[in-house]
Order: structure tokens, then C-alpha cells, then sequence
């Protein structure tokens, strides 16, 4: 009798399909190692996809505890007692913080589009003064996650992988939003401004950005893109999407309300305020986007506090 001959696809389709549940559950269940093997790619889509996959899903292993009963056999493995250095308490239970000195200052990578130009320079007004802070502000004019005049593989991505190596922030802060309503073209695709379509891109390539800006485990504290005089930017849209990035990478990603500060009771849209003085100050430039430097300062100052509540820095 002789032997059935072996399919090659269904051999093929079941090996596929043995190794998408292996790369499951290995997130799952480890996803310290699969984190590390993402690192460990070559440069490129490869990496980003590594860590775009092994981010959100670490995150929701470590939320859910599904990583513990591993851990719980490693430690039983070690007979080295571990060394425990004392660190300021992390308020979210899961990010270990460094108490930053002029010594060792705390790194701040700050970057975005137009709206972080303004916003960086508030940063280096209110921070930099301050001995335990250096800004490193990349903000760039006309940029944004859709915009095609940058390759976003080639020129996005590797752009950021190489300011992490570069500046070894401890933390990242982003402020973006500026250009996403213009219904570019990426690819021969009109992307129209709140479509679904434009939500998926954005979406997709929030994550990948994040990956990159962590890549060396530094969190990231993100504004959202405050609202504006015309409502063609469709604010609220894309802090749906930014608000379900950081829901998806945890602790990893905290989100600051720009409109706290820059909103009024309400938190709508003002140009002015009265200030501590009971002066009547502009907020916002001529075309109701950017700001002016009260509004960048208020920003600046509303990021100070968080760090200072997440243990980073002390209150002066």
C-alpha cells in the first residue's frame, strides 16, 4: 500500500499557521524575550514591525499578568540574590523612574511638527534653566505622519531610530497634528481626512513611531494636538487615534491634555486668557494654530509638573 502523497501548500499553510500561534503566544507569555528579539533585527521594516507587534502586546501580557507565571520560574532559577538600588516610586506601578541632578540630568527628546517648534522653545525657557534638564528640540516645519514629502521608512523612521541613539532621551514628548487634514496623496491613496482609511494609516504609523521613540525604553509623554480656530483640522479625530496609542502601549505612552491649559472651563478652543497680572495675553497666533509664547510656556509648565509627579524631577 503505498503513501498518500503530501500536500507542499497545506504543509505550508500549516507551518505558517504553527508559527503565528508560537509568535502569539510567546508575546503573551514572554514578552521581555520577544521584546529582545525585536532588537535584535536588522535595521529597517523588519525592526519596526518587531517592535510595532512586540509593544502593545507586552503591554497587554504584563497588564493582564500573563507574563508571571515565567517570571516566577526564573527567579526560582536564580540563586543570585538580586541587587536593588533605591528609586523614586513609579506612580503607575510599572515604569522604574531616575531622579534626575545636574549631574545627570534627565534627557528630554522632544518632537513633532510645527506646533513642537513653538512648543520646544518653551521647553528651553521653562526646563533649561532648570540644572537637571537638557532639551534636545527636533520639531520640523510641515511634517506630519501622512505628509509625503518624507519617505516614511527611509526618512521617518530611520530618522528617529538614529535621534534615540543619538540623544539617549529618558524621556520623548511629542506634539503633532498640524498637517494630517490636507488629503495627501501617499502611494497614488487620497487619504481623506477623517475617513477610515486615513484613521488606519495613522494609526498604524503612530505605533510604528512610538516603537522607535521607546526603542531604548524611554517613555513617552504625548500632548494631544490641541484644538484649533478652524475646525477643518479634525482635533478631536486624531486624538481618538493618539488617545488609542497610548491606551495600547500602557505605561510605555502617557497622554497630557494640551487643552488644560490652553482651554478655557470648558476646555474649547480660546485665543486669549487674562494672566496672573489680569492682562488680556494672546495664546495663539494669527491663524488660530501655533502658539504664542504664553501658550508654549503654559505647555512647558504643565509638563514640568507631571515630571515632577512621576518622580523625575524635584520640585524647585
Amino acid at each position: 500500500m503505498t503513501s498518500p502523497v503530501r500536500n507542499p501548500r497545506r504543509r505550508a499553510a500549516r507551518l505558517t499557521a504553527t508559527l503565528v500561534l508560537g509568535l502569539v503566544a510567546s508575546s503573551l507569555l514572554a514578552p521581555d524575550a520577544v521584546r529582545s528579539w525585536a532588537d535584535t533585527q536588522p535595521a529597517g521594516w523588519r525592526r519596526a514591525l518587531a517592535r510595532t507587534w512586540s509593544g502593545p502586546t507586552g503591554g497587554l501580557a504584563r497588564d493582564a499578568g500573563l507574563d508571571r507565571p515565567l517570571i516566577a520560574v526564573r527567579d526560582a532559577l536564580d540563586s543570585e540574590p538580586a541587587v536593588v538600588f533605591p528609586v523614586p516610586a513609579d506612580p503607575k506601578g510599572g515604569r522604574v523612574v531616575r531622579r534626575a541632578s545636574p549631574t545627570d540630568p534627565l534627557r528630554v527628546l522632544a518632537v513633532g511638527d510645527s506646533l513642537m517648534l513653538d512648543l520646544q522653545y518653551g521647553l528651553e525657557r521653562i526646563l533649561e534653566p532648570r540644572p537637571d534638564v537638557e532639551i534636545e528640540g527636533r520639531g520640523a516645519l510641515g511634517f506630519g505622519f501622512t505628509v509625503p514629502h518624507w519617505d516614511w521608512e527611509e526618512d521617518v523612521l530611520a530618522d528617529y531610530s538614529r535621534l534615540v541613539a543619538e540623544v539617549r532621551p529618558d524621556v520623548v514628548v511629542v506634539m503633532i497634528g498640524a498637517n494630517e487634514f490636507e488629503g495627501h496623496v501617499l502611494e497614488g491613496e487620497a487619504l481623506e481626512p477623517g475617513s477610515e482609511r486615513w484613521t488606519e494609516v495613522l494609526a498604524e504609523r503612530a505605533g510604528q513611531a512610538v516603537a522607535q521613540w521607546r526603542a531604548e525604553g524611554a517613555p513617552v509623554y504625548w500632548w494631544t494636538t490641541p484644538r484649533m480656530r478652524d475646525t477643518r483640522f479634525l482635533t478631536d479625530d486624531l486624538n481618538a487615534i493618539w488617545d488609542a496609542t497610548t491606551m495600547a502601549w500602557g505605561d510605555g505612552v502617557t497622554s497630557l491634555d494640551s487643552m488644560v491649559v490652553l482651554g478655557d472651563a470648558s476646555g474649547a478652543y480660546r485665543d486669549r486668557m487674562v494672566d496672573e497680572n489680569g492682562r488680556l495675553v494672546d495664546l495663539r497666533k494669527a491663524q488660530g494654530g501655533h502658539f504664542h509664547e504664553v501658550g508654549a510656556d503654559l505647555l512647558a509648565r504643565q509638563l514640568e509638573e507631571r515630571l515632577v509627579a512621576d518622580g523625575w524631577l524635584v520640585d524647585d
